[in-house]
């Protein structure tokens, strides 16, 4: 059996590191359909259990996945609170009766094969259910015991995911990053040596926040190191920036500090999410857009180019199976490729993604993911291995990396921050702004102490409003704001967050004095109300109310 072994980077054998990251904003309690709660249901059903399941296949077989997961601390809260357990458990029990509903439907209509298909869409809902029951609904234990048993590394974000180069104080930068690395060690029993910095988004000055906070590496855009023109899966990008002639394929060191850049290999990266060539655009694979009005269960494939949803065929989950498989030996086969191009000593390439990829947006994405690990294993020309594996096994050879001056990016539009500052999210960054300086200038808002003792009564509003105050620069909202995918809930849910930052702030104005917190004046908004499901022909669409 192969396993990792030191110095093997250094005799230049090739490696890849696959990283995923995983992300959802605080959702249970804020709606449920088609914008809350059913948001982490859907993907812990069809991303993250599968993922877990295929660790598993691994493990049992004596081969370690060697992927890097990085998972953002206000998910690992949301996965690991009871609200989620008991949530999911009722949303799996309820598929399994819309799909007896549909096989009953179809039947009735003469639909056959979508009715046999049934059974096979049964059988996932409920293995899923019996699998979340085995490992004592606990999926942030079943990621941790992964990591502890050495399949995969965990690697985390900040708290909740605040898009850190737009942030006007180093204080709230600090308060993402430091009050996230609290929460994921309190849920996982994991010291995460990785940060992934919220949508890939850099500035020269961030390595040292997060190197202060006890990180080794992180991974960037690969515009940020080489320049050129910007990369996009959104659309066609016009920055162009002076080549640095700097490849993708190694590692370097940002500036001064000891963070180690793990670039994100453009063309590998490339041949699984790009819509125009990526593998997820098959026309075996399962059609993500087209659900069944009744149930919002999907049973048909790609099938063409066209995207006409009305001419979609029957889902085959045997030819999507074997198709995965495919793409899998022929992804390994582009890193051997790439591999034996490189001009590198130690080639290593990054393939980094987000987690949701595989299996909610591309349902064959965890059989893909195993097969890959799979033929790594094999490989006699390439070494799958988790960022941490790879800086060990380098070990000395760190001080002997490149030192590089990264471009401000991101892995948006153009590489840039044009994403999350627009016009229409501005007026977000004017209130965040304005809060960031209430925070600034009070020595109060701060969790990181010391603190008076006749000072620990105040603790339960401070921890209110930093909580809300965390919740409410999440770049989720500008990202669905630009988006257009969500309505108005990303208003709703920012402008909730404010208000209840005003409402704590406003209960500690009433005890300490002008002098303790400085002047801030809360303009209502009219969006500033309990987030409610619109009405659809769904059952579950009602609310479940305050988000609080």
């Amino acid at each position: 059996m192969k396993s990792w072994g030191v110095g093997r980077v250094g005799q230049n054998r090739p490696v890849l590191a696959v990283v995923l990251h995983s992300h959802l904003p605080w959702v249970m309690g804020c709606g449920r359909w088609p914008f809350g709660e059913e948001w982490v249901y859907e993907i812990a059903l069809n991303c993250y259990m599968p993922l877990v399941r295929c660790f598993q296949s691994l493990a049992r077989d004596g081969i370690p996945a060697n992927v890097t997961v990085s998972i953002t601390p206000v998910l690992g809260q949301q996965l690991a609170s009871d609200a989620f357990k008991r949530g999911f458990v009722d949303y799996l029990e309820d598929r399994v009766r819309r799909v007896g509903d549909d096989r009953t439907a179809f039947l009735a209509e003469g639909r056959t094969e979508l009715a046999r298909l049934t059974f096979w869409m049964e059988d996932q809902v409920k293995l899923a259910l019996s699998e979340f029951e085995a490992m004592g609904y606990d999926l942030p234990g079943a990621f941790a015991g992964l990591a502890r048993a050495g399949a995969i590394e965990l690697a985390t974000s900040a708290a909740t995911h605040g898009y850190l180069p737009l942030l006007r104080h180093s204080k709230s930068r600090r308060l993402q990053v430091r009050m996230g690395r609290i929460m994921f060690t309190e849920i996982f029993g994991v010291e995460p040596r990785g940060f992934w910095f919220p949508e890939c988004a850099y500035r020269p000055g961030l390595e040292e926040l997060v190197t202060d906070e006890g990180y080794d590496y992180t991974v960037l855009d690969a515009m940020a190191i080489q320049g050129g023109r910007a990369m996009s899966h959104y659309g066609e990008s016009t920055r162009v920036e002076p080549s640095t002639g700097r490849p993708a394929d190694r590692l370097y060191m940002c500036r001064d500090s000891r963070l180690v850049i793990f670039p994100r290999h453009p063309e590998l990266c490339a041949q699984v999410w790009s819509k125009w060539t990526g593998y997820p655009g098959d026309f075996a694979y399962r059609e993500f857009h087209k659900q069944n009005p009744r149930s919002g269960m999907r049973y048909h494939r790609v099938t063409d180019s066209a995207g006409d949803l009305n001419a979609k065929q029957p889902y085959d989950p045997a030819t999507a199976k074997a198709r995965a498989r495919e793409h899998a030996a022929h992804f390994v086969a582009q890193v051997e490729a790439a591999a034996a191009k490189s001009h590198a000593q130690s080639p290593v390439f990054t393939a980094a993604f987000d987690t949701e990829l595989y299996g909610h947006w591309w349902f064959e994405g965890p059989i893909f993911l195993e097969e890959v690990s799979r033929l790594m294993h094999q490989s006699a020309n390439v070494e799958l291995a988790t960022c941490s594996q790879i800086l060990a096994d380098l070990g000395a050879g760190l001080a002997s990396l490149e030192r590089i001056e990264p471009l401000e990016s991101s892995w948006g539009v153009n590489c840039d921050h044009s994403v999350w500052m627009n016009e229409r999210t501005k007026p977000m960054w004017e209130k965040i702004w304005e809060l960031e300086d209430v925070v600034n200038g009070s020595w109060v808002l701060t969790p990181f102490g010391p603190w008076p003792g006749d000072l620990w009564d105040l603790q339960g509003h401070v921890d209110e409003f930093l909580r809300e105050f965390l919740l409410m620069m999440a770049s989720d909202w500008e990202f669905l704001m630009y988006t257009g995918t969500a309505g108005d809930y990303p208003e709703r849910r920012f402008e909730g967050h404010r208000r209840r930052c005003a409402e704590a702030y406003a209960r500690l104005q009433r005890v300490l004095s002008d002098e303790d917190l400085p002047a801030y004046t809360y303009e209502p908004s009219e969006l500033a109300e309990p987030v409610e499901s619109p009405q659809s022909g769904r059952e579950d669409s009602e609310s479940t109310g305050n988000c609080e």
